[in-house]
């Protein structure tokens, strides 16, 4: 939080320079019920999509899109009622379109939401038989997958659970640079996110420790 509040304050100048600079009346716009209604939006869009499975940083990221698409399109439905009610019908007509699009985007974003799988139920079991942080075998699987040094550590951190943020805190590398690495990860593992990835990881892991055994 300490290392935000520079950016926090930066913004939070540049707004107050530019209202002034720009005679903007900030009482005038400071009104609760739209406030709410941006707020409310976002709170139930990203509910909506919220599971145990998703991680953390990745809900945070949702809801920050939940948030400007819930303005958005509560400031096209204002706009609309408020035109609908001067007669002019012509305009609404013209911003219809807008309208149509954005609910459209939302009903289409729940059907065609990837359900869980069969097989990552059984992944998550199988997580519970296998040792995700036995070195043994998370070398012999990322030394399969051409892992570097680097990405190895970072791969132990992303089966751990932990946000792009503290890796990078842990690690002492930048946000930017655990993106690119876990970018590099997910290509070689050819996972698109997280749960696939550890998908992956512990489907090797187990043939791994299988093996081991049997010898």
């Amino acid at each position: 939080m300490k290392k935000r509040l520079p950016q926090l304050l930066g913004l939070l100048c540049y707004l107050f320079v530019m209202g002034v600079l720009l005679d903007f009346n900030w009482i005038m716009f400071i009104k609760l019920k739209p406030f709410l209604s941006v707020i409310l939006g976002m709170i139930i869009l990203t509910a909506s999509q919220y599971k145990k499975t998703i991680p953390r940083e990745d809900m945070l990221m949702s809801a920050k899109w939940n948030l400007l698409f819930s303005g958005f399109l509560t400031t096209l439905m204002s706009v609309l009622s408020f035109i609908s009610s001067t007669n002019l019908d012509k305009l609404v007509e013209q911003l219809l379109p807008l309208l149509y699009s954005s609910i459209l985007y939302l009903i289409m974003n729940l059907l065609l939401e990837e359900p869980v799988s069969n097989n990552r139920v059984d992944s998550e079991i199988a997580a519970q038989s296998v040792d995700l942080y036995n070195t043994l075998i998370s070398d012999q699987v990322f030394c399969e997958f051409a892992l570097t040094n680097r990405e190895c550590h970072v791969a132990i951190k992303l089966l751990d659970n932990i946000s792009n943020k503290e890796i990078a805190s842990q690690l002492y590398i930048s946000e930017a640079t655990v993106k690119k690495h876990i970018q590099n990860i997910y290509q070689k593992f050819q996972a698109a996110d997280r749960s696939t990835f550890k998908e992956i990881y512990i489907s090797k892991a187990q043939e791994k420790t299988n093996i081991f055994h049997a010898d």
